[in-house]
């Protein structure tokens, strides 16, 4: 009977023990769920349960990123271990005991064991890890019992749940934070567009980009500077000392991106790091432009103190982009206005024209050279050049482009462009003609052609590598009175694409050698009654001259032309080249 006694008043107290338990476990997640404040959470966490175990030391430690933790709270415990992370590949599931535990298996245990954590407890949600919580040794020194187990497992599955709501809700705030800060400059990018767009004044313009960036960005040291060709103007600065020069600034049009001024670390731009980081800059932003960097905003720290973030990189390059979409449509506009007025002034486009061409010509050594260009209108499309190549060699070339006025002297403009751009790449005479025709096709459509002649004059060799593309077959008129067509060569520049390759041929040069080079102005100048003046008249005058300087030999041909139209207007440009051998 005493034992039925006994046995009734144990099952009362553990049902009472259990009741207590439940009713405290319930109370624990009222109160850590009624806080989204993950200090108070974890406070809480370590509080209740270092009571329970009756230890004086705990800490919560919590992952950041994949299998990267982090201690994020302290008790008992020194404050410098507050930050640290460690790497966790693998959490047993279950309460474990320190000094048990396979360091082996589990390196990171090691941490533990030199802070004296006798005690882990990990916190799962489902089957993903949360976190860790730590603990010292208990004042009893007793070992956990079953129930006390599974009451501290059960604390470590609402603390779970409770500091993963607490992330996520701060999760939240950060994304909504981040969307309400992108709304706000998607309308601040907005009211500037509607001010960028309503200017065409390029001064203006900086004025309105200075503005915004002390404004909207809090930034009052700065450089704006802008590519122009192949220079760089400085647009606007204000900075604690002298501004860089362009070739330092030029080095920094290679960057891809939004890039901090101490991580300009790739060749050729260390220099410029050493400078900016001088005038306290801190960020260089390019301004692109369909994939090319047009200008570069280069900043100093902000007047808040805080540093640039990556949603700070967003809102500049889009400042940087909108400012130079709309400097470079001040440009174009201006450029159309310019335009216009060349339409209607043709002679100040002739002068364009006549500074297209060189004022002054390369001297060859050995060799005696002069040309001459005159234009039947205000602006003609003819094109003569000499350029100096390497190894001493120059280029000496010769075109007629179709049609006349603006467009022609346009196209005449962007063969010599082309020419120069490529006599350097060291190619094949060949090669480079069908480069230039293909560019050309590619830009004129096939609607605009050229005859076009050119060569490399060696005076060491003493040699004219040339290719003639269906223009007038140049006269070589050698010293002893025989005469060469320099023909070979192919087809007109810009009507097809390369399919065979250009022909070229060198010839030998001797002393008292004169080479022509003409346009069909000269052989079909028109006289009164419509006769042309013809190539019989080119190769008498030749003959008849050609003892004299090449200057003067040009002078009387010329002079000859005009004596046969005898005041007729004439309807093409005349321009040649002489050449002689001295």
């Amino acid at each position: 009977m005493a034992t039925a006694r006994r046995t009734s008043r144990s099952s009362a107290s553990s049902s009472y023990e259990s009741y207590f338990e439940h009713t405290a476990l319930f109370e624990f997640s009222k109160v850590i769920n009624s806080s989204l404040d993950p200090r108070f959470i974890y406070s809480h966490i370590l509080l209740t349960i270092m009571g329970k175990i009756l230890s004086s030391k705990g800490m919560v430690i919590v992952e950041k990123e994949s299998r990267h933790f982090t201690v994020v709270m302290a008790k008992g415990f020194s404050q410098d271990v507050v930050g640290t992370s460690m790497h966790i590949r693998q959490i047993p599931p279950s309460i474990f005991l320190v000094d048990k535990v396979n360091a082996t298996k589990y390196p990171w245990v090691k941490f533990f064991k030199r802070l004296g954590v006798k005690m882990l407890l990990p916190m799962y949600m489902a089957d993903t890890p949360i976190g860790l919580l730590a603990f010292g040794e208990r004042f009893s020194k007793k070992k956990l019992h079953s129930r006390e187990v599974t009451y501290l497992r059960s604390l470590a599955n609402i603390s779970a749940t409770a500091i993963e709501k607490s992330r996520t809700f701060d999760e939240l705030q950060q994304v909504n934070r981040k969307l309400d800060r992108k709304i706000q400059e998607l309308n601040t990018l907005f009211d500037l567009s509607k001010e960028f767009g309503a200017l065409l004044d390029a001064e203006k313009l900086i004025r309105l980009l200075e503005f915004s960036l002390l404004g909207q960005v809090g930034v009052n040291r700065y450089i704006i500077c802008l590519r122009q060709g192949s220079d760089v103007r400085v647009a606007a600065s204000r900075v604690d000392g002298p501004v860089p020069q362009a070739e330092l600034l030029q080095t920094l049009f290679k960057l891809k991106g939004t890039t901090p001024v101490a991580n300009l670390s790739a060749s050729g731009v260390q220099n410029a790091r050493d400078v900016l980081t001088g005038l306290k800059m801190a960020l260089v932003v390019p301004m692109g432009l369909q994939g090319e960097n047009k200008g570069l905003m280069i900043l100093g720290e902000r007047l808040s103190g805080n540093p640039y973030e990556e949603i700070d990189y967003e809102f500049l390059t889009s400042l940087a982009n909108l400012a130079i979409i709309s400097l470079e449509n001040a440009r174009l506009f201006k450029e159309a206005i310019e335009k216009q007025r060349m339409e209607d002034e043709l002679l100040i486009a002739r002068d364009i024209q006549k500074g297209l061409l060189p004022s002054v010509l390369p001297s060859i050594p050995g060799f005696d050279i002069a040309a001459a260009n005159i234009s039947s209108k205000q602006v003609g499309g003819d094109y003569y050049d000499v350029i100096p190549a390497d190894n001493n060699r120059h280029v000496i070339a010769i075109g007629d482009v179709s049609g006349k006025g603006t467009p022609a002297a346009l196209l005449m403009a962007s063969i010599q462009a082309s020419i120069r751009a490529l006599v350097p790449l060291n190619l094949s005479l060949s090669e480079l003609t069908g480069r230039v025709n293909d560019l050309m096709c590619e830009n004129t459509g096939g609607n605009k052609f050229v005859t076009f002649f050119w060569g490399f004059v060696d005076p060491v060799a003493m040699t004219l590598n040339y290719v003639n593309a269906g223009h007038n077959y140049p006269y070589l008129i050698h010293a002893d009175g025989s005469i060469d067509r320099l023909d070979k060569g192919g087809m007109i520049l810009g009507v097809l694409k390369t399919v065979m390759p250009y022909e070229e041929a060198t010839v030998k040069l001797k002393h008292g050698d004169l080479l022509l080079l003409f346009t069909d102005g000269v052989s079909e100048a028109m006289s009164h009654d419509s006769m042309e003046y013809g190539e019989e008249r080119i190769e008498a005058v030749l003959k008849k001259h050609g003892c004299e300087p090449a200057q003067r030999i040009i002078d009387l041909l010329h002079e000859d032309i005009i004596q046969h139209a005898d005041g007729a207007q004439q309807s093409d440009d005349i321009t040649m080249m002489v050449l002689k051998v001295a």
